[in-house]
């Protein structure tokens, strides 16, 4: 199924954050101090204006960014007119930008000075493709998953493989930019890897951008649980299999003729969320310093949910840390367009996001959650959120 959308202005933009010094890498073993780079990271960026209203789509190539950085970066742009939902990647050769993967368990390994370097490459980003916004014609497609790519080692066979994608092309005739929008972990290399890298998406894009043209952008989806590439070693190749397979998977789906549409409204809308710890660590490292967040208490935190519609064609939702697929697919229930996105990391990552039924305590999953009210919590919210919008 693909549709045309009409009556947007458009533009991409990415903007250079590889660091310039070694850094401690996120995800997989501790301490991985960098040794060097593979490929570079970015901050991607799509931006939409119709109708006074303008949305920035962000896809970060990082571990993660807590909400008390985003929300800094977001005020920047609400300035600006700008609405955005910045989600990362979930790179796992990326820089620590959490604080779990430093030295040891009790130092954190996020180093400030990145940090806030990074923070203003996302104002930067978004800014700069506020200032090229051209008139598009918008294609909406969606596509699957290819075999191969992807499997979950927690709950096998279970995987949201519905990828959606968003390619925009101006009326002279260039083609700005591509999104796609999927879930699965960017961890292709392993914990003994010590080069910084994009991990699969780095090929993905591309291959995207090269086929395509303009920017490539990705925007995770309900990667947890533990949804996973589907390689036979832990290498650059495989990572490469993967990316330019589901490359060719989310330009297929472009192929063909497309009905046209106009484009009614454009809009975006976020809620904080006040959400309950009980994951004694990381009540214990937010007291030592090691992890930041929102709130003057250890044992609670604030987050965010989002949901945003463009014409009755698209809607999505965001959620703030790494849905497992039945929580992604339960969101997902909540839309009514025949296109629709699950953006996880939204502006936040708090961790998994793991249904009350499945809890389990004593997993990994569990261990690295906030806790077993959450998906409750969150998936109420952004009923909520998604109701009052629709009554306008």
């Amino acid at each position: 199924m693909r549709a045309e959308i009409h009556g947007l202005e458009v533009a991409f933009a990415k903007v250079r954050v590889t660091p310039e010094r070694p850094v401690y890498l996120a995800g997989l073993s501790r301490p991985r101090l960098s040794r060097g780079v593979h490929d570079d990271l970015y901050v991607r960026c799509m931006v939409m204006s119709h109708g006074g209203s303008t949305v920035a789509l962000v896809g970060v190539d990082s571990i993660g960014l807590p909400y008390a950085d985003v929300s800094e970066v977001k005020g920047r742009l609400l300035r600006r007119g700008v609405l955005a939902v910045v989600a990362s990647t979930h790179d796992h050769s990326s820089p620590d930008t959490i604080g779990l993967w430093g030295p040891d368990y009790e130092t954190s390994g996020v180093d400030p000075e990145y940090l806030s370097f990074l923070k203003g490459a996302i104002a930067e980003c978004v800014e700069e493709a506020c200032g090229s916004l051209r008139r598009a014609r918008l294609t909406v497609s969606s596509a699957q998953l290819p075999e191969g790519v992807a499997k979950n080692s927690r709950d096998p066979g279970l995987i949201d493989r519905e990828v959606t994608v968003l390619a925009a092309e101006s009326y002279q005739g260039e083609r700005l930019g591509i999104a796609v929008n999927f879930g699965l972990h960017p961890e292709v290399l392993s914990g003994d890897n010590l080069l910084i890298t994009a991990d699969f998406p780095h090929y993905m894009l591309s291959a995207l951008e090269s086929r395509y043209g303009g920017v490539g952008l990705f925007l995770n989806g309900a990667l947890g649980g533990m949804v996973t590439p589907d390689v036979r070693e832990h290498s650059f190749a495989e990572a490469e299999r993967v990316g330019v397979a589901i490359a060719a998977a989310a330009l297929e789906a472009l192929a063909g003729r497309a009905a046209a549409h106009s484009t009614p409204e454009l809009l975006l809308v976020s809620k904080e969320v006040e959400l309950p710890v009980h994951n004694r660590v990381f009540i214990e490292l937010v007291r030592k310093g090691v992890l930041r967040k929102l709130g003057d208490r250890p044992d609670r935190t604030v987050s965010v949910v989002s949901y945003f519609r463009l014409s009755p064609l698209v809607e999505g939702v965001s959620l703030p840390g790494e849905p497992l697929p039945k929580v992604g697919l339960r969101a997902k229930a909540l839309l009514r367009a025949p296109f629709r996105m699950l953006v996880g990391l939204g502006d936040d990552e708090i961790g998994y996001i793991i249904d009350a039924e499945d809890w389990t305590e004593g997993r990994y999953e569990e261990s690295m959650s906030l806790g077993p009210l959450t998906s409750t919590i969150l998936l109420g919210e952004l009923s909520r959120l998604v109701e009052l919008a629709r009554r306008g």
